[in-house]
């Protein structure tokens, strides 16, 4: 006596699977072609991009302007899609390769669908950005300061010490200024009083950014921090280097009235590197 255990699969049902892979929306089949329509409607993509930045960067410049949150949701959309092209072209050589019969079937029909199918969809979502990427209108007034409000406590027997750093803050001609002193004299705490003073003046600056940089911060960390006050943390954000990441933190700032505060320093701070803009 024996077990036998007895199964079979329809040859028909296999061919039938090919069929409609090779089929359908010729996601292998048209996978050249669906490669370079892709290239190039990326090219224009970019274009596009490139002149609502200039457009952008033109129209910031003045005073209280600045982009519409749809027009950066648009700008951030761009970016990740970039990203996915890019990875897409990389392996483009690769996928090519698989191809035989003329380009009609592939050696690894599986893999060479899910590829042609990433590539449609992909040029699919190209077209509809495209066909939203034209604004007519990229900024709008910004009638308050962007100043996130903070808890503080009465500057006791600092009053004559607040009136003075705010009143040569206020002057004309003065970038940089700075308060030190032993830890626990209440440096932090008149900040804090400077920083609430802002609040107070609106529109008089467009951004007022407080970090706290304290022992062995990390450039990476001072322009997390920056960034995130000027919205420019996404997606495409996180996969960029210190360099890229000065560079558009660079691009905001020099076209805004900006105060950066930086608190529990403990030695030189490279602003060059974190990209903002030095003053005179």
């Amino acid at each position: 006596m024996g077990n036998c255990v007895s199964f079979s699969y329809s040859c028909d049902q296999t061919v039938d699977r090919i069929i409609r892979c090779l089929c359908g929306k010729g996601y292998i089949r048209n996978l050249k072609r669906n490669l370079k329509v892709l290239e190039r409607e990326m090219e224009d993509l970019k274009a596009i991009q490139d002149e609502l930045q200039n457009k952008i960067a033109r129209e910031e410049e003045t005073q209280h302007q600045q982009r519409l949150k749809a027009v950066q949701l648009w700008l951030t959309r761009v970016e990740s899609i970039d990203i996915r092209f890019n990875n897409l072209l990389h392996t483009s050589p690769v996928q090519l390769q698989k191809l035989c019969l003329c380009g009609l079937c592939s050696k690894n029909i599986c893999l060479s669908y899910k590829y042609g199918r990433m590539v449609f969809l992909l040029l699919e979502e190209v077209k509809i950005l495209k066909s939203e990427g034209n604004f007519e209108v990229v900024v709008q007034p910004s009638l308050t300061s962007d100043v996130e409000e903070r808890p503080t406590r009465p500057t006791i027997g600092q009053e004559e010490m607040l009136e003075m750093a705010w009143n040569r803050l206020m002057e004309d001609g003065v970038g940089f200024m700075g308060l030190h002193g032993m830890g626990g004299v209440g440096k932090t705490t008149l900040f804090k009083k400077i920083h609430s003073g802002f609040a107070e003046i609106a529109g008089r600056f467009d951004v007022v950014i407080w970090v706290v940089v304290s022992q062995c911060t990390k450039i990476s960390k001072l322009q997390e921090d920056i960034a995130q006050r000027l919205h420019l943390c996404d997606e495409a954000w996180k996969n960029k280097n210190e360099f890229d990441k000065a560079t558009d933190i660079h691009r905001v700032l020099k076209r805004k009235r900006f105060v950066l505060m930086l608190d529990d320093i403990w030695e030189k701070v490279d602003l060059e590197a974190i990209g903002v803009p030095v003053k005179n």
